[in-house]
């Protein structure tokens, strides 16, 4: 039977709402197609890894384990290979009551064997060092960073990622340990952009990666590397952790043993006995200068320090450390202190990075940069680092580094205010470092050889103090007052003090 053509027309009238809702029922925009696999991935994850109940059912993880930390910006020299310390830790994650304690022993470079512990308590928090006994409350980027270690946990990663299924986005393929992976990204609470990489064939996360600024290296891609999965409470949990930052291994721990729901009791997450409690600078974004003489200013910060000298028409800085924000607010300080004067010369002690990361913003307003010879190629990167993801001032007003190098000795400042560099390296924390000295005041600024506690006894004495203090004993400094890159200002007869304490057995 023929259909004529009025009969024809009438049919494909009638198909076309049907075709329309069909073409609708696809995803119709970028960030629909995007998502549709990215959450059918997660789904797939969420299964592989015990299903959505089950990971729901973990409500608190306690893992001991041990491993290797790589001292990417704190070895003895800069650039590859680091310098190693291993570590050992026992960590308690209260994910139903957002708390966490984490306890780790390591011997830093120069240090000696030193047992530390971390607590997190929903919304504050604080540390210990155990050889004093000594509690220092966490800062609130301390706390917020705790908080975020808690949504990316294992065990809550990819809760997190259900939470947030509206910010889900497929990024295709790739190719991770030569094996097939699906990539897919959500953005966490905190607005950090996070990558999971998928096994193909498994559907376990193998890697996490996120991409941020840092003070030192520019844009700067971290990886956490998940594998050696096994059963815990019906879940698939990594065993083992290996950490990259830019493309440089920086840890490898491996668990020897896992547990969940074992009920931490409340006492866990409470300062230990007789802790003498610590002051709190909130931030880098906020400093105190402390006069220590005419024109000479101690400029203290929540957890580094600089030295400041007012000369006739400038001002000397020594140190600038952790990173932009922390440099603006001296910047702002040194206004007060000395209005109309800018910073013409800042002096780096020390290439590493905590110590570092504030001298970009000196190299953009036209400060020439003190250092010494096996730094210069260091700090020349550091001023050349993409700074993309974050500007800062130098991003946005470009300069070369002016540098200066710094061999045995060299004299800055003024008639009035003679500053007196010396180099102090090799020595067990460092290969090259820079002291300052005032003659007339008799101060002298160091960083990371001697640190002084804020409160508390001062700490037994270390290998970088002793090889620190033979080196002042040759210079023949008289010094009286030591302004540290960390804790307070003390005296010369403080140190002695460190060295007359034996390190614990």
């Amino acid at each position: 039977m023929r259909m004529s053509r009025a009969s024809m027309v009438f049919l494909v009238a009638a198909l076309l709402p049907a075709a329309a809702h069909t073409a609708t029922a696809q995803p119709a925009n970028a960030s629909e197609r995007a998502f549709a696999p990215a959450r059918q991935a997660l789904d797939g994850a969420i299964a592989a890894h015990g299903g959505l109940e089950a990971l729901r059912a973990i409500k608190d993880v306690q893992r001991t384990g041990s491993g290797t930390a790589y001292n990417q910006g704190q070895s003895l020299r800069p650039g590859t290979p680091y310098t190693t310390r291993a570590v050992t830790l026992k960590t308690v994650t209260d994910l139903a009551k957002g708390r966490s304690v984490t306890e780790q022993i390591t011997t830093p470079a120069g240090g000696i064997r030193t047992p530390s512990s971390s607590v997190l308590r929903g919304e504050d928090g604080f540390t210990v060092a155990m050889l004093t006994n000594v509690m220092s409350p966490m800062s609130p980027a301390a706390v917020a960073g705790g908080k975020t270690a808690l949504r990316r946990d294992p065990v809550a990663l990819l809760l997190t990622a259900a939470g947030r299924a509206e910010t889900l986005r497929d990024l295709g393929e790739a190719t991770f340990e030569k094996r097939r992976h699906r990539v897919i990204t959500f953005a966490d609470s905190d607005g950090s952009q996070i990558a999971l990489y998928l096994d193909a064939q498994t559907h376990r996360v193998a890697k996490l990666e996120t991409l941020a600024d840092n003070a030192v290296l520019g844009d700067t891609v971290t990886e956490v590397v998940l594998s050696d999965y096994r059963a815990v409470n019906g879940v698939q949990l990594p065993y083992r952790v290996v950490t990259r930052i830019g493309g440089d291994l920086i840890q490898e721990l491996q668990f020897s043993e896992i547990k969940a729901n074992t009920s931490p009791a409340d006492a866990l997450f409470d300062p230990p006995a007789g802790a003498v409690a610590a002051k709190l600078i909130a931030g880098p974004g906020t400093v105190v200068a402390t006069k220590l003489a005419e024109g000479v200013f101690f400029i203290e910060g929540s957890s580094h320090n600089s030295l400041a000298v007012v000369l006739a028409d400038s001002i000397l800085l020594v140190e600038a450390p952790l990173g932009e924000e922390r440099s603006q607010a001296v910047l702002a300080k040194l206004a007060e202190l000395a209005p109309g004067k800018p910073v013409k010369a800042v002096v780096a002690t020390h290439y590493h990075y905590d110590h570092s990361g504030g001298l970009r913003a000196h190299i953009a307003r036209g400060a020439t940069i003190f250092t010494t010879a096996g730094n210069r190629a260091f700090l020349t990167k550091l001023a050349t680092a993409p700074h993309v993801i974050k500007p800062d001032t130098l991003s946005r007003t470009p300069a070369s580094p002016t540098i200066e190098v710094v061999a045995n000795k060299k004299v800055l400042g003024d008639n009035a205010h003679p500053v007196e560099l010396y180099e102090v390296g090799p020595g067990p924390h460092v290969d090259e470092m820079l002291v300052a000295y005032l003659p007339k005041d008799k101060i002298l600024f160091v960083s990371d050889l001697f640190s002084i506690p804020p409160q508390g006894p001062i700490p037994p004495g270390t290998p970088a103090n002793r090889d620190f203090s033979d080196k002042l004993k040759k210079l023949g400094l008289d010094v009286q007052t030591i302004a540290p890159g960390h804790g307070r200002i003390g005296t010369i007869k403080e140190l002695q003090k460190a060295l007359d304490t034996p390190a614990p057995k």
